[in-house]
């Protein structure tokens, strides 16, 4: 029990981090969910499972621009979740879910995780509206000000991590409810690959039809890589 709650404990921890890059702070592809689940699973060692979730997220998450006042699914500390649990789970083996039914659970509840941290954003974002702002700028205080703003950037801190923290224990309980032993993993197989398909083939529009040949490229010779191994 005590390794458990310091697991949730650090992915809390790490999860405000991720989630500051989002917007915040940085913003050097922490927050990415291939990058964010790769993290996942190094936190409970095993980073090539955690990139795998990562992968099927951010085939998912590609034409997502997280600019301006838009509202968009926050991929980051889902992404982290989702990598952390599937890498744990031992996938593939024969006391842990099957590698592709283990994937398409942590990813369903990925996607719809990444909303509760979207309203979590918009909440934060109202908020800072109200604290951070000044009656006129020409009176603001500079020390005021900054002040101001370290308590917007601390408090998104604690947003993440408790949007990290709420999906660590939600999808800990639906992995234990959900017996996934007998769970159909040629359909699950195809499921994640159209998946993946489908959200690769709408961020294409992001790129113009003049960067089409790169991408087919791309697509080659990852798929000639994937058949040599």
């Amino acid at each position: 029990m005590t390794s458990l709650l310091a697991s949730f404990a650090v992915l809390a921890l790490v999860g405000g981090v991720v989630a500051l890059d989002g917007t915040s702070v940085g913003q050097v592809m922490l927050s990415r969910p291939l990058v964010a689940g790769t993290l996942g699973g190094l936190l409970v060692g095993a980073p090539a499972q955690g990139a795998m979730a990562g992968v099927v997220l951010e085939a998912l998450h590609l034409a997502v621009l997280p600019v301006g006042a838009a509202r968009y699914p926050e991929g980051g500390p889902a992404a982290l979740v989702a990598g952390a649990f599937y890498a744990a789970s031992d996938p593939g083996t024969d006391h842990g879910p099957g590698v592709y039914g283990g994937l398409l659970l942590v990813t369903v509840f990925a996607l719809a995780w990444e909303w509760v941290g979207a309203a979590s954003v918009e909440w934060m974002r109202r908020f800072n509206v109200r604290f951070a702002g000044v009656p006129r700028p020409e009176d603001a205080d500079p020390a005021a000000v900054a002040r101001r703003h370290g308590t917007a950037i601390a408090l998104d801190y604690a947003r993440g991590a408790g949007v990290t923290l709420g999906g660590a224990l939600a999808l800990w309980a639906l992995l234990r409810a959900v017996p996934l032993d007998d769970f159909p993993e040629d359909w699950a197989r195809w499921v994640v690959g159209a998946s993946v398909a489908a959200g690769t083939a709408s961020a294409l529009r992001l790129f113009g039809r003049s960067h089409y040949p790169l991408f087919l490229g791309g697509a080659a010779l990852a798929a000639l890589l994937a058949w040599l191994r």
